[in-house]
């Protein structure tokens, strides 16, 4: 079974800018190995001199068994940005639009 998701994807406790762009790059070959990297925009901020990463899906993405899926991406994910960024702070949010 499929259901709608909106993905967002947060990094922070980056060194600096530098750092911020190698977990871009980390985060969109996990994005690309999934097959969604056209579906989620995802680049670095500044706030308070402190750099983050950040990104979101444009629009719902439908995924066929995400329960099964989820936990293997967000390993993924936290695999990818600890590779990069050991210190940082990965979070990955789900929204569910059907809920609604």
């Amino acid at each position: 079974m499929s259901v709608n998701i909106e993905l967002g994807l947060v990094v922070d406790g980056l060194t600096g800018r530098e750092q911020a762009w190698e977990v871009v790059h980390a985060l969109v070959a996990v994005l690309r190995d999934e097959g969604i990297e056209d579906e989620v925009r995802i680049g670095v901020g500044e706030l308070d001199g402190e750099f983050i990463v950040s990104g979101e899906s444009e629009y719902p993405l439908v995924i066929t068994r995400f329960y099964a899926w989820r936990p293997a991406f967000e390993g993924s994910v936290a695999e990818a940005v600890g590779t990069v960024a050991p210190n940082a702070r990965a979070a990955v949010e789900w929204g569910y639009p059907d809920e609604r």
